[in-house]
């Protein structure tokens, strides 16, 4: 089989199994819980326990956890005996089961807790930064969110303190700038601590593709990475930019509006979900479907939920049952 193809999942008489994106069981259904796959690998689970397939159905981390999370840089977070490790693709124990808690690699090194205190490990499970933080994030751009004396700072990856810690709330960094919260407004540092942005919005997000999310008098725009408001604070809600188009509301409709604050998909729909393959998923009268560019129905609404197009299939649920289309709207695989 093609490593790279697209598999989806199903499930027959009460089993869990995969499907190609033209409706052939391509692993058969035998299992107790799946999720999608991740890459080459998916979770999958036999009674209480959870290991790994890859796209063949062979199983590459045998299924003997009681808990796994999804591989990050190599490594998955296992649980055996209510203690977390990692293990590698090919099902090698690296790092044993040894922390009350574990978080996914990130630039190299991981987040763990050992009794109340989080640290930082690297891939051979070595210390590298002392269990001293009551809380602890991933690494991002060379700096990682922790929490000390109840105050956020961030430290960089030989644990020291870049900035101090004195936020009542912050973020990871993304693209150079962290939001962060003084009083009682959000503003941006950058990753040594000055402000950037001062603090003047009731919330903030990232930023992303250049844009951030913010909120002035119940209102939503974007601003750039100086501040400046790009798109108008005129929304009800927003989304981050993905793909150079942002989720906007009015009231209680929704559309896309792309980085110049003009309406790809008109704002005018229940709800709105991704732009996927040429094919956006928009709600209407409590039904979904799929527009196109044009802001045309290609596949009516009728369905009660439905996906992302991958690899020209996506999953749908109609009646109450889950079901795979093509992009002209046709069954690929349905019970």
């Amino acid at each position: 089989m093609n490593n790279k193809s697209t598999l989806y999942s199903i499930k027959l008489n009460g089993k869990y199994g995969y499907i190609n994106n033209v409706g052939e069981v391509a692993i058969e259904p035998k299992f107790d819980y799946v999720e999608e796959f991740n890459g080459d690998y998916a979770i999958v689970s036999l009674g209480e326990n959870f290991g790994f397939i890859d796209k063949d159905g062979n199983i590459a981390v045998e299924i003997v956890y009681e808990d796994i999370y999804d591989f990050r840089e190599g490594l998955a977070v296992v649980e055996l005996e209510d203690k977390k490790g990692y293990v590698d693709t090919k099902g090698n124990m690296v790092i044993k089961p040894q922390f009350d808690e574990a978080e996914s690699f990130s630039e190299g090194l991981a987040a763990v807790r050992s009794g109340y205190k989080w640290g930082y490990i690297d891939k051979e499970g070595k210390i590298v930064v002392e269990p001293e933080f009551l809380d602890a994030s991933g690494f991002s751009e060379g700096l990682a969110l922790i929490q000390l004396g109840g105050k956020l700072g961030y430290i960089d990856k030989a644990g020291n303190m870049v900035i101090e810690p004195k936020y009542d709330y912050a973020y990871g960094f993304s693209e150079g700038f962290a939001t962060v919260l003084v009083g009682k407004k959000y503003g941006y540092i950058n990753n040594i601590g000055e402000v950037v942005i001062k603090p003047q919005y009731h919330s903030a997000n990232d930023f992303s593709e250049g844009l951030a999310a913010v909120e002035m008098n119940n209102k939503y725009g974007f601003i750039d990475n100086k501040g400046a408001m790009i798109i108008p604070a005129i929304y009800d809600w927003v989304d981050n930019f993905s793909e150079g188009f942002a989720v906007a509301a009015k009231g209680d409709k929704y559309g896309f509006i792309d980085k110049e604050g003009k309406e790809f998909v008109q704002i005018k729909y229940d709800n709105v979900d991704t732009i996927s393959e040429g094919l956006i998923s928009v709600e209407a009268n409590g039904k979904w479907g799929y527009i196109n560019s044009k802001d045309e129905f290609v596949i009516e609404p009728i369905f009660d939920e439905v996906g992302k197009f991958l690899d020209g299939a996506a999953k749908v649920v109609f009646e109450g049952r889950t079901r795979y289309i093509d992009k002209n709207g046709e069954y690929i695989w349905k019970l």
